[in-house]
């Protein structure tokens, strides 16, 4: 059915929204809060160490690297974790309010940028570039791998 170009928007936006029903009637039956981020806010983009944001970052580049921090990270891994610390920050007590406490903005790297030296599955880590050593990967995966010294 997708293939008729007809009804193939149809057919793709029913599933996303039905996707979207699901969540929040779980959510609010469980008693979470679900936060939706807005769909052009640029995670992919921005750099998960440090919080700059590249202008443009093409789909066939994946893995990102940072200019100002020099983080050299899996494209997706990075994506999550700003997604992760800007939903920490949309965070809000449903009794008072108020914003409730959320992640640093100098550690926002989900390795822990400045606990430990931890290369990624791109073959990057969170040193500099220039003193990077040979990579510690697992295949198929873009889990960081902490380096045993």
């Amino acid at each position: 059915m997708v293939r008729k170009t007809g009804l193939a928007q149809a057919i793709g936006d029913q599933g996303w929204g039905e996707l979207a029903r699901q969540l929040r009637y779980k959510t609010s039956r469980a008693g979470g809060t679900l936060v939706v981020a807005d769909r052009w806010l640029p995670s992919s983009k921005t750099c998960s160490g440090c919080g700059a944001v590249k202008p443009k970052l093409p789909l066939a580049v994946r893995c990102y690297r940072c200019d100002v921090c020099a983080l050299v990270i899996d494209r997706d891994t990075n994506a999550a974790a700003d997604l992760a610390a800007w939903g920490g920050q949309q965070q809000v007590d449903r009794a008072s309010g108020t914003p409730v406490a959320g992640t640093g903005a100098g550690d926002r790297h989900p390795g822990g940028l400045s606990a430990q030296l931890v290369e990624h599955a791109c073959a990057g880590s969170n040193e500099p570039a220039s003193t990077a050593a040979g990579a510690l990967v697992e295949a198929g995966t873009s889990r960081p791998r902490t380096r045993v010294a």
